[in-house]
């Protein structure tokens, strides 16, 4: 059986996620500045990666 679509809309998206990161924040499970950091070094291995496949 499909999943039923989400009916809201982009702003009550946005707005529920923005809650549950505040959060997640506010229970000390997530660390914005340690979430950007691993993402750069995401960014970082992904760049490299493709620069090694070009």
């Amino acid at each position: 059986m499909p999943k039923k679509k989400n009916e809201e809309s982009q702003k009550e998206q946005s707005d529920r996620f923005r809650e549950a990161v505040r959060k997640l924040v506010a229970a000390g499970e997530l660390n914005p500045t340690e979430a950007e950091e691993a993402f750069e070094r995401a960014m970082i291995d992904i760049a490299r990666k493709s620069q090694a496949n070009s």
